[in-house]
């Protein structure tokens, strides 16, 4: 195993907290090169100046976001310590011990893996968001790329210096950034370790600086990409399509002497052909740009959206009877079996239909 003389330790920081200087001391005690990245702080800047003489502060002139805070620091680390075998980042707001970074480091130098420092969020202390959040992203890790993660908002995270330039080439400056490591590493075939570690919520993560709605947004679209957004705006498209026809075809019929239940069934179905034709064109070419051939994209779709339509009704039916619900409830469920199936058509299609 490489000596921690050879791994590098960074803390990216917007605002300093009280125990900044603290730990970037004991990062010194065992690393010889600390990067503290100043991410265009407003407060508190003064407490940059306590910090003890060997540590390299980099300074951004306003805030640039946690993502652009780490690939500076990637790319002072390959110009001025390019002989490093790892980097780890730490967060600056005093959650992490420093026997779970030497430990998360142990383990990279170790692997030559990248590792995660990953917290127990079935403890009694984790904030409640904390962990619907990491339950729900957690999830979608899964779904999109295979990778049973249990952690996916730990900044306490090592990566070897063989992936700086992977590191560099991420797209996104923000939170979204972290969250697309994961599609890199799937995309590149890398194990992902983890390690338990321990976390010391203050105030109940009062010092964070996540934004829920926009940061939230940012998250998600780097976990899926900004295909995954099309892919939102096609379906939304076919929504209003399908409305659309119905709506002009039940009172097309309506002057008609026909019966209620034959106008509503022959509306639906056509509006339905219709809007899923629409979706198919949108999908193939706006939001996957498929080359596969139209006839094997065509019957793949149908077989997915037949099935997609039998999975929505077994699975709200199953989940009506398991919870014993009735009236909303049972539309409450039908919303999020839905969203699931809206989630592993998007992955189906990306990987099946239109691969």
């Amino acid at each position: 195993m490489m000596s921690k003389k050879n791994v590098a330790a960074v803390i990216p920081v917007f605002n300093p907290e009280p125990g900044l200087k603290t730990l970037a001391t004991s990062l010194l005690e065992s690393y010889d090169t600390v990067l503290v990245v100043d991410d265009g702080s407003i407060e508190n800047k003064e407490d940059f100046n306590l910090l003890p003489r060997g540590i390299t502060i980099i300074r951004h002139e306003v805030n640039r976001g946690k993502g652009r805070a780490i690939k500076t620091a990637i790319a002072w680390l390959k110009e001025n310590r390019p002989n490093i075998a790892a980097a780890v980042f730490v967060d600056g707001d005093g959650q992490h011990r420093i026997s779970d970074v030497a430990n998360v480091v142990d383990r990279s130098l170790e692997t030559n893996r990248a590792v995660l420092g990953v917290r127990d969020f079935f403890k009694a202390g984790v904030p409640f968001r904390s962990r619907l959040g990491n339950i729900v992203t957690a999830f979608l890790v899964r779904l999109m790329y295979r990778i049973s993660i249990y952690d996916t908002q730990t900044g306490l995270r090592a990566i070897p210096s063989r992936l700086f330039n992977m590191m560099l080439d991420i797209e996104g400056e923000r939170f979204e950034y972290e969250m697309r490591l994961f599609g890199m590493l799937a995309d590149f075939k890398e194990v992902l370790e983890q390690v338990p570690i321990e976390t010391i919520y203050i105030a109940s993560n009062r010092a964070s600086h996540f934004r829920p709605v926009r940061d939230t947004i940012r998250i998600y679209r780097g976990l899926f990409g900004g295909r995954f957004l099309k892919f939102i705006a096609s379906s939304l498209t076919g929504f209003l399509v399908d409305n659309a026809v119905f709506t002009v075809l039940v009172w097309m019929f309506g002057l008609f002497a026909i019966t209620r239940s034959f106008n509503i069934f022959v509306s639906l179905v056509v509006a339905r052909i219709i809007s899923a034709g629409v979706n198919y064109l949108l999908n193939r070419h706006l939001v996957f740009n498929s080359k596969a051939k139209r006839s094997l994209s065509l019957s793949r779709y149908a077989i997915l959206a037949i099935a997609i339509m039998v999975l929505s009704y077994g699975g709200t039916l199953i989940l009506t009877y398991l919870f014993d619900a009735c009236g909303v409830r049972i539309t409450g469920i039908k919303i999020i079996v839905d969203i699931i199936l809206f989630l592993l058509s998007y992955k189906l299609q990306k990987i099946w239909v239109f691969k």
